[in-house]
């Protein structure tokens, strides 16, 4: 059950409860004057058990559609409407104790705990989402938007999407160069969970890679992976909602989406990427040189082997298809430059 569908459960269950007891006390009371207590109480719990449900429901509606219209404001914006909720919630709790001495029975009690829950409820959900934007204006960070025992967001990167999937993360990862929390918001992890059960087999391979990595990740304790719990609903699109989060955090943004970075570095937000720095760290091996190198596997073109260089360049050997799992000497003969690096193109060298 999602966090979201659980809250929802939580308060109307609690609403309802409020609605039982008040019920019950009612229906023994008038149960009691008819000599019928028990079948009385019985019956107003009944009816407080359905009414309740339904009074949950509507109430949760409603406080939820001004949580989401309240969700849009600044810092200061919801620093001056606490004044008001302030003053508001007083003026509630006065109207609560009003009630305990006008209605009947319990049914004061009642109304006065709905009135208290629903103020502590919106009050929570509401501080709850502004809490980094009124610590920011005192110079504080929000420590809750990360998991216990989190070190300063500065050294944090947060991780888009397509990092994850990429499949270079974990390599990277274990050469120790990357020293940094890895914060992987909780919609990114969604977008990870659409994509592992997507019909499309190569959508869900890639999926399940994401979820993988992250989970080798964190089981080797190669990085501190992070889950900020903020959804940033005001924002439709994951980038977007990216490139808000790294400002409000102030942390750097590792991706591999160009139009993101140059969107994102634009806003202020500074943007590491593997694919850069895979280009800056391609070597700079010349035509005819001789190289050593070990043929790993077969190639995608009859009697080609494909082997690696120390940096990590792939190089494709002509006729070394039967020379997988032997090290060899090659001649470069050519290159390419594509999205994932350089690539080399290479000749055995005869002894």
């Amino acid at each position: 059950m999602s966090g979201g569908v659980l809250q929802k459960s939580v308060f109307v269950e609690i609403v309802r409860l409020l609605i039982v007891l008040g019920c019950t006390a009612g229906g023994y009371g008038l149960g009691l004057r008819l000599e019928i207590a028990l079948l009385g109480t019985i019956f107003g719990a009944g009816v407080g058990y359905v009414f309740g449900g339904v009074l949950g429901r509507s109430l949760k509606s409603t406080m939820g559609e001004v949580e989401a219209q309240t969700a849009h404001l600044s810092a200061g914006e919801f620093l001056t409407g606490a004044v008001g909720a302030l003053l508001l919630g007083g003026l509630g709790a006065l109207v609560g104790i009003a009630a305990i001495g006008l209605l009947p029975g319990g049914w004061g009690w009642l109304v006065f705990g709905i009135i208290v829950w629903m103020g502590v409820h919106s009050g929570f959900q509401i501080a709850l989402r502004r809490s980094a934007d009124v610590l920011a204006l005192v110079g504080l960070r929000d420590g809750a938007l990360l998991n216990a025992g989190a070190t300063d967001t500065q050294d944090a990167v947060l991780v888009d999407t397509n990092v994850l999937v990429d499949g270079r993360l974990l390599r990277v990862a274990r050469t120790g160069f990357l020293h940094r929390n890895l914060l992987v918001p909780t919609f990114v992890l969604e977008e990870l969970q659409e994509l592992a059960d997507s019909k499309d087999p190569k959508l869900r391979k890639k999926g399940r890679l994401g979820l993988e990595t992250l989970d080798a990740i964190r089981r080797d304790a190669l990085l501190h992976v992070q889950v900020p719990e903020e959804q940033i609903p005001e924002l439709e699109t994951v980038d977007a909602k990216l490139i808000a989060l790294a400002t409000r955090l102030s942390v750097s943004l590792l991706t591999n989406d160009e139009p993101l970075s140059r969107v994102a570095e634009l806003r202020g937000v500074r943007c590491l990427s593997m694919t850069r720095l895979a280009k800056s760290l391609s070597s700079v091996r010349s035509t005819g040189e001789i190289v050593h190198v070990a043929i790993v596997k077969k190639g995608q073109h009859e009697g080609e082997g494909v082997g690696f260089m120390e940096e990590g360049s792939m190089i494709v050997v002509a006729d070394a298809a039967d020379k997988v799992g032997l090290e060899a000497d090659v001649q470069i003969t050519a290159s390419v430059n594509t999205p994932r690096g350089r690539i080399f193109f290479a000749s055995l060298v005869e002894a």
